[in-house]
């Protein structure tokens, strides 16, 4: 017996060593794989990349729908997010993804809550000058939360002095730039009354023909239907209010990414199978873009009932807000792309400055809003500070 025992051991032995590495080895994948679904980090390259890519497609969204009245913007953003959840949708199927992030939703909520005004904001103040009034506070927001941590995200300071201070820098310079855009005279704003010959029908579009008793027959004043009391309102106050609530805008879209921030510094709350979220942005992105969709149908639903199932719809702007949709997608998936790669407190001061460039550009050379000597030197003095500002923001990362 103690020679069947001696003839056994070893190989009983190098069973149970086999076993226990084997084991090992497994444990050592399934911790590898839990580890990279967590600490995956998007590369620094790509981060600029992604900056590169929202700031042409932030910057240019809204050409497509300048020509045409949107009306007071209700049905043109439902229809605009309709092509923004496609495009998400698309980006699960690509990633294979299956986990959906219900928190993530009050981001989309956040952004379509702001963007319920832009509309407003464009025909006060034009496009040029609200994209750089609100990209101005949502930088300042955006930025604010990443690198001071509010609302319980991870504070993002910079490794050295040297890029603190870049960094620093590159926001003060940003919020300088908006003050020269301030100064700069749209020609599409404010929308003062004029008068129109009415024997061109092509001059009347997206506004309401209403007879007087002190003009002619070939002359009648024109209102502005979309929003009715800017009728009432002097060309001033009209800009006030655009200034405001492109700032309030920008506020709700500095916010917007807070919630999936939070979820990829706090990755423990939100295990699912043992298995904790990923670190790479672009995963919770479906989840913000049906925040956009559920909410922006919610908002038109009650703008239907409290116009009493008369709604003001524009079918011609129906394409173009879906192209505008599909541009913005695409840019907020840069977007998010950058803050993986680079933190808040470096993407915010970058991709909001240079949108404000490409639109202002759009405004200057396609669709003549810009223009003056006056103008041409705020102008340029805004876009110059306003890429030092995202050259010391690249800096610091």
């Amino acid at each position: 017996m103690t020679d069947v025992t001696t003839e056994f051991s070893p190989i009983i032995t190098s069973i149970l060593s086999s076993t226990i590495n084997l084991l090992s080895t497994n444990s050592s994948i399934n911790a590898t794989i839990v580890a990279a679904s967590v600490s995956s980090s998007v590369p620094i390259w790509a981060g600029f990349i992604g900056c590169l890519v929202a700031s042409i497609f932030f910057g240019s969204n809204l050409v497509p729908v300048k020509q045409f009245s949107a009306g007071d913007g209700v049905f043109f953003q439902f229809v605009f997010c309709v092509a923004v959840y496609l495009v998400g949708l698309i980006l699960d199927l690509i990633l294979n993804n299956q986990r959906w992030y219900p928190l993530v939703l009050i981001g989309g909520v956040l952004w379509t809550t702001g963007n319920l005004v832009t509309v407003f904001c464009i025909k006060t103040i034009g496009m040029s000058v609200g994209i750089l009034i609100w990209g101005t506070t949502s930088l300042i927001m955006g930025w604010a939360s990443g690198r001071f941590g509010l609302f319980d995200v991870n504070p993002q300071v910079p490794r050295t002095t040297t890029k603190l201070i870049l960094n620093y820098a590159s926001v003060i310079l940003a919020a300088i730039s908006a003050i020269f855009f301030l100064f700069i005279k749209s020609t599409n704003a404010p929308r003062v009354v004029a008068h129109v010959d009415v024997t061109n029908p092509e001059q009347v579009s997206s506004i309401e023909i209403v007879k007087t008793e002190n003009v002619v027959m070939e002359t009648e004043k024109i209102l502005d239907t979309d929003f009715p009391f800017l009728n009432r309102m002097s060309p001033a106050l009209q800009k006030i209010l655009g200034y405001f609530l492109a700032a309030l805008a920008g506020i709700f879209y500095g916010l917007m990414f807070i919630p999936d921030q939070y979820i990829r510094d706090h990755p423990e709350k939100f295990k699912y199978n043992e298995e904790l979220p990923p670190n790479n942005g672009l995963y919770y992105i479906n989840s913000q873009y049906a925040g956009l969709l559920m909410s922006s149908a919610v908002y038109f639903m009650l703008y239907c009932g409290l116009k009493r199932n008369s709604p003001g719809i524009n079918p011609a702007v129906a394409l173009p807000a879906m192209i505008s949709g599909f541009m913005w997608a695409i840019a907020n998936i840069g977007f998010i792309v950058a803050i993986s790669a680079l933190k808040s407190a470096v993407a915010y001061p970058i991709v909001s400055v240079l949108p404000g460039i490409v639109s202002s550009l759009w405004s200057l050379f396609w669709f003549k809003e810009i223009q003056g000597k006056r103008n041409y030197i705020l102008l340029g003095c805004g876009m110059l500070v306003r890429c030092l500002a995202a050259l010391f923001s690249g800096l610091s990362a």
